[in-house]
C-alpha cells in the first residue's frame, strides 16, 4: 500500500535532485519519517529503480548540522556556480534550532532549502506534542517559503515537483547587471506529514526538471542608483577597498588606475603591486590620517567589515562607488553615487595614473611594518600564529578564520600574495559571528572533498565544538582545527570594554574556561597535538592534514 506522505517525499526529493540539490543534511525525528526514508533510499550504494542518487549527511544536532549545510553550499559556489543545499528536521524547537545558520545565510547570501515537518491542521492549536508555529518562524530571514499541506491519498502528483521547482528557484536568486535581482538565499518549505510516516517500498516518480521549471512572474525589482555613465569619474586620489568576496575583479579595478587596494583576507583581491599590508594600522598614524583626508573617490568591492578605520574611509568618501556588495546591497553606504550587483567592464578601462599617489601609500605601510615587534622570531603569541598558520598556505589550499580575532590577526600577517597564488579564505562574514565556526568548516570540507585548515580562537571553537560529533557512518572530513587558546575572549580587550575594572573584564567578557582540549578532543575522537613555539606549529603545519585534528596553540 502506498503511504501518501512516503510519495510525496520521494517526489520531492527527486525533483529536488533534479534541479541540481545534490547534498542533503538530515536530522533524526519521526514527523519527517518520510523525508529519512525516501533519502535513505536515494543515497544507498543502489538506489531504487527511478531513484537520484544523492549525497545524505545524517548529524545530530540541528543547530549544527544546520551550520554544516552551510559549509557545504559554501564550497558549491566556490567555482561561481552556487547550488543549494537541502535541510531535513523534524517539528518543534527542531526548526528553531536553524536560526542562527539561517541568519548567516541570508546575510551572505548562501543557498539553502529547509525542509522542516509538521503535523497536520488538525493537531495544530490544541496542544498536540511538539507542535508549534512553524509557519513564518524565520521571518524576513528567508527569501521565500510556503506550506506543503498534507498529501492526500490518490492526491494530484506534480504538486511536490512545482513546490521544488520554486523552492530552488529562488534559493538561486536571479542576477542581474542592471536590476537588483533577489541574492542567493535560504528558502523555508514546511512540510505536513499525516500518518503513517513509515516505509511502504512504493515506485519512484520520473521527474521531468523541464516541465517543473516555475518562474515567478510577481518578483520586485528594485533598481540600484543609477548615473548616465556606467564608468567612474575620472580621479588622481582614488582608493579601492575588497570586502570579502570581491574576487580577484578588485585587483584589476585597482591596477587600472594606479590606486592603492587595501583587501580583506577573505576578498579574494589580496595579490598585486597595488595591495597593501597593514593598512589598519597605518590609518591610525599621523601619515596615515593625512593620506586618508586626501582621498577623492572611494569604490568598494565585495563587502568590507573588519576595521573602523576603513569604515571612516567609506564613511567620509566624496565621491562612493559600490559593487557586488553581496546578498546584502540594500545595506550599502546611502551617500554612495552608483551601486551595482556586479563590477561594470567600464571600471576596468584604464585611468590617469599618479604613481606618487600609490608610493605615499605603500611607504606609508612599510613605516608601520618596519616597526611591527611581533614578527620577531622568538615571539610566541596569537600574531606568530596567525603568521605561522598565513605561512603554511599555497595556492591550492582552502582555510577557514573564525570571523573574531583570528580573521584580524590574519589582516595584520597576510601578505600581498603574487597574482594566482592567492590561497582561497573564507569566513561567516554574513553577520561575524562566531557561531558555528566548526560546522561550517567541516561542511566546506565535505563540499570540497578536500582538506581545509581553520585558525579559530579557542571561544569560538568551544561554542560549536558539537561540530565534531560524527558518527561513526557519516563520511569524516579532513580537518584541521588550529586554536589560539589565550584563555578567553581577548579581542574584548581591544575595545572599549578594556576600562572596566579587570575583574568585570575578565568574568563578562573574557570568560575564562578552563577546558582540558586534550580531553576535548578525545571525546570526539579527533586527534589532539600541543604546539609552544613558532617552529614546532611550522612543523605540525607542513604535515598533510588526515581526519580530525585539533591543534591547540597555548599562548
Amino acid at each position: 500500500m502506498i503511504h501518501p506522505a512516503a510519495a510525496f517525499a520521494r517526489e520531492l526529493v527527486a525533483a529536488l535532485s533534479a534541479h541540481g540539490v545534490g547534498d542533503f543534511v538530515l536530522c533524526p525525528g519521526s514527523r519527517s519519517g518520510p523525508l529519512a526514508h525516501a533519502l535513505a533510499e536515494a543515497s544507498a550504494e543502489t538506489p531504487p529503480v527511478g531513484a537520484p542518487h544523492v549525497n545524505l549527511h545524517v548529524r545530530i544536532d540541528e543547530r549544527s548540522a544546520a551550520f554544516l549545510a552551510l559549509g557545504i553550499a559554501r564550497a558549491r559556489a566556490l567555482d561561481g556556480k552556487p547550488r543549494p543545499v537541502a535541510l531535513v528536521t523534524t517539528s518543534g524547537t527542531a526548526v528553531g534550532n536553524l536560526l542562527p545558520a539561517v541568519m548567516e545565510a541570508h546575510h551572505s547570501g548562501i543557498p539553502l532549502i529547509l525542509l522542516t515537518a509538521d503535523r497536520p491542521s488538525e493537531l495544530r492549536g490544541i496542544g498536540a506534542n511538539q507542535t508549534t508555529d512553524q509557519e513564518g518562524i524565520f521571518g524576513q530571514f528567508v527569501r521565500w517559503e510556503a506550506e506543503a499541506t498534507t498529501p492526500e491519498k490518490n492526491g494530484r502528483s506534480g504538486r511536490a515537483t512545482l513546490i521544488a521547482a520554486r523552492a530552488v528557484h529562488w534559493a538561486l536568486g536571479v542576477p542581474d547587471r542592471e536590476d537588483m535581482a533577489s541574492a542567493p538565499g535560504p528558502v523555508h518549505l514546511n512540510v505536513e506529514f499525516r500518518d503513517p510516516l513509515g516505509p511502504d517500498a512504493g515506485p519512484w516518480p520520473l521527474v521531468d526538471p523541464e516541465k517543473a521549471t516555475l518562474l515567478d512572474r510577481t518578483r520586485s525589482r528594485l533598481r540600484g542608483i543609477t548615473l548616465t555613465s556606467r564608468g567612474l569619474p575620472s580621479a588622481e586620489r582614488g582608493i579601492v577597498i575588497a570586502g570579502d568576496g570581491a574576487g580577484d575583479v578588485a585587483r584589476k579595478v585597482a591596477e587600472a588606475h594606479g590606486w592603492p587596494l587595501l583587501a580583506e583576507p577573505t576578498s579574494g583581491a589580496r595579490s598585486g603591486d597595488n595591495a597593501l599590508c597593514r593598512y589598519v594600522a597605518m590609518l591610525t598614524t599621523h601619515e596615515g590620517q593625512e593620506l586618508a583626508a586626501k582621498v577623492n573617490q572611494v569604490v568598494v568591492i565585495g563587502r568590507p567589515t573588519l576595521s573602523r578605520p576603513v569604515q571612516r574611509l567609506i564613511d567620509n568618501a566624496p565621491m562612493l562607488f559600490v559593487a557586488a556588495h553581496g546578498a546584502r546591497w540594500r545595506e550599502a553606504p546611502r551617500h554612495a553615487e552608483r551601486v551595482l550587483p556586479v563590477v561594470p567592464d567600464e571600471w576596468l578601462a584604464p585611468g590617469k595614473v599618479d604613481t606618487a599617489w600609490l608610493a605615499s601609500w605603500r611607504s606609508a605601510c612599510e613605516e608601520v611594518i618596519k616597526s611591527d615587534d611581533s614578527a620577531s622570531d622568538d615571539s610566541w603569541d596569537a600574531s606568530a600564529v596567525a603568521r605561522a598558520f598565513v605561512q603554511s598556505l599555497s595556492a591550492t589550499d582552502v582555510a577557514m578564520l573564525g570571523a573574531s580575532g583570528p580573521i584580524r590577526m590574519v589582516d595584520a600577517v597576510a601578505p600581498a600574495w603574487p597574482v594566482d597564488q592567492v590561497p582561497t579564505l573564507v569566513a561567516n562574514r554574513g553577520l561575524a559571528g562566531i557561531d558555528g565556526t566548526t560546522s561550517t568548516a567541516m561542511g566546506l570540507a565535505l563540499g570540497l572533498g578536500q582538506p581545509v585548515s581553520v585558525l579559530l580562537g579557542d571561544v569560538t571553537f568551544l561554542h560549536d565544538v558539537g561540530g565534531l560529533l560524527i558518527g561513526p557512518e557519516e563520511r569524516r572530513p579532513n580537518v584541521r582545527f588550529v586554536v589560539v587558546n589565550d584563555g578567553g575572549g581577548t579581542i574584548f580587550t581591544n575595545l572599549e570594554h578594556a576600562h572596566a575594572p579587570a575583574e568585570v573584564m575578565r568574568r563578562v567578557f573574557i570568560t575564562p574556561h578552563g577546558v582540558d582540549f586534550s580531553a576535548l578532543a578525545m571525546a570526539y575522537g579527533a586527534r589532539h597535538v600541543h604546539a609552544s613555539s613558532r617552529g614546532a606549529l611550522a612543523e605540525i603545519l607542513s604535515k598533510p592534514i588526515d581526519g580530525i585534528e585539533v591543534v591547540e596553540a597555548l599562548v
